[in-house]
């Protein structure tokens, strides 16, 4: 019996150039939409990348001072380029932008990590910038009297607007006063429930700034009332200045120190960590209070920028509560806050 020859099938030809292996680096895979969506959160970590090195760097030169009062907003938008980068597995951008949210968490994170809550209140107190004397008399008087508020700094205060807080019972609910009304924006004043010795008005600042000693029931304290001028668009000269002066100012200081007013910085500024290097302590990283803006009031859905601040150091007291509460009229958030003792 012959067997027959078994042929061979002709092979199929075999077209390695149209055929995608999974060994293929994974952006020959990606469409058009996907590559685009790369390109612009790519673009986004370039453009984050400026407020953030401008904090590490300490860099505030012109605008980049306003750039660094919005690093907590930067924090959360890195969180859209992250995500879609590990949605595309793109691992260098990946890395770059967990690696710049990672430094962010790291600044933000003092102000969610205090012990805050516990302890009987031992002082109130609050800090308002009622904007070129607009902030609503009534509306601060009902402040005051409602959050039980011992000790008062005021801002922008007008000749106006001092006789409106008058009119409206501020002296009965507070009686004891340093305050020094001028037009425009430069005026300020300090109010305490309890009685001020050596009331002095400090050199060198461009807007009205006080020092006075209080005696509290938590004890005497060294009181500041204080409104350092803004950062302007271009130059910076004066406010660094300022904040310099500022950090002077309260390094000579001694005992049990309060600061309470509009600090025109934020945490993140150079010249307000200089207080922190200070030994001074924020209201807000104490009381583990979190992010909460007081500027811009009602220019926006919400405010944007923390730098109203009461900070103490020495002091017997230790924050319990902080939050902010709208004035009508004034461009601030007031900022209130409950000190317990320690």
């Amino acid at each position: 019996m012959r067997l027959g020859r078994l042929r061979r099938a002709p092979a199929t030809p075999c077209h390695t150039d149209s055929v995608i292996t999974d060994s293929e680096p994974a952006r020959s895979r990606r469409g058009p939409i996907s590559r685009l969506a790369l390109w612009l959160a790519a673009l986004a970590l370039a453009g984050l990348a400026v407020p953030v090195l401008a904090r590490l760097l300490g860099i505030e030169w012109g605008p980049l001072a306003y750039v660094v009062s919005l690093m907590p907003w930067a924090t959360l938008a890195l969180l859209v380029p992250l995500a879609i980068a590990l949605a595309l597995r793109s691992w260098p951008l990946v890395g770059v932008a967990g690696a710049m949210l990672a430094l962010c968490l790291a600044w933000l994170a003092p102000l969610y990590v205090g012990s805050g809550g516990g302890g009987d209140p031992a002082l109130t107190v609050a800090t308002v910038n009622l904007g070129f004397g607009n902030g609503d008399a009534d509306a601060v008087v009902a402040l005051v009297r409602d959050h039980h508020i011992e000790l008062l700094s005021l801002q922008e205060l007008t000749p106006a607007s001092l006789d409106a807080l008058e009119q409206a019972g501020l002296d009965e609910l507070l009686p004891y006063r340093d305050a020094h009304a001028e037009s425009g924006y430069t005026g300020a004043g300090l109010w305490s429930a309890y009685p001020l010795s050596d009331a002095t008005t400090l050199d060198g600042f461009h807007s009205q700034a006080t020092r006075a000693l209080v005696q509290t029931p938590a004890g005497v304290l060294t009181v500041y009332a204080i409104h350092p001028v803004a950062p302007g668009p271009r130059f910076n000269t004066m406010w660094r200045s300022e904040l310099e002066l500022l950090a002077t100012e309260l390094g000579a200081a001694t005992g049990p120190v309060i600061i309470a007013g509009d600090f025109n910085a934020t945490r993140d500024h150079r010249g307000f960590r200089a207080l922190e290097a200070l030994g001074y302590v924020d209201a807000a990283n104490e009381a583990g209070a979190g992010f909460q803006p007081t500027f811009p009031q009602d220019r926006f859905p919400i405010a944007l920028v923390a730098i109203d601040h009461v900070m103490t150091r020495d002091a017997p007291i230790r924050a319990i509560d902080v939050r902010t509460v709208a004035i009508p009229g004034a461009d601030h958030r007031a900022l209130i806050v409950v000190y317990g003792a320690r």
